[in-house]
């Protein structure tokens, strides 16, 4: 039988396997998000349908990882939801890993602000390219429509040749 101190180094052996998948997951998504990124920006809407495809995919997988990880977690010890405390049991179990399992944290904290950071941004692209094309098709809408009314002051139909049709109708 396997001694608990044995035991509790297995178990952050396999959360340090567990963080290098996770670890890997966000990267691939920090990379995904940069492509996107990329295609709001030269107005690659085409390739969006698959980026959008793919950071689904990718967060089905963290949500998958973030389940597999609580449960390493608790079996190192019951209600631990940070990376921290696993740390502070390494180093009461004197682990090798403590400091592993610290570059994970700081690399985790880091690239954690990373993709809220290019989801800020892409989000704010998004926004902008909607307040565009809204302004465009406001502006094509308003080219059709007749200035002016078709009526005169007196109720009577105007003729349609006397109505300007906006300025597109200058540059045709």
């Amino acid at each position: 039988m396997e001694s608990n101190g044995a035991n509790m180094k297995n178990i952050i052996t396999k959360i340090i396997n567990h963080l290098e998948q996770e670890l890997s997951c966000y990267n691939e998504l920090s990379a995904v998000y940069d492509e996107q990124k990329e295609a709001l920006v030269k107005n690659h809407h085409e390739e969006l349908e698959g980026i959008d495809n793919r950071i689904i995919t990718l967060y089905n997988r963290v949500k998958l990882l973030n389940e597999k990880r609580t449960e390493l977690f608790n079996q190192l010890r019951p209600g631990i939801e940070k990376l921290s405390e696993v740390i502070e049991i390494a180093k009461a179990e004197e682990s090798p890993n403590v400091e592993k399992l610290e570059n994970y944290k700081e690399t985790f904290k880091k690239l954690s602000s990373d993709i809220e950071r290019k989801q800020y941004i892409n989000f704010e692209l998004l926004k902008t390219g909607i307040n565009i094309s809204d302004k465009k098709l406001g502006l094509i809408i308003e080219a059709f429509v007749p200035q002016g009314s078709i009526y005169n002051d007196k109720g009577q139909s105007k003729d349609l040749k006397e109505l300007s049709m906006s300025t597109i109708n200058e540059e045709v």
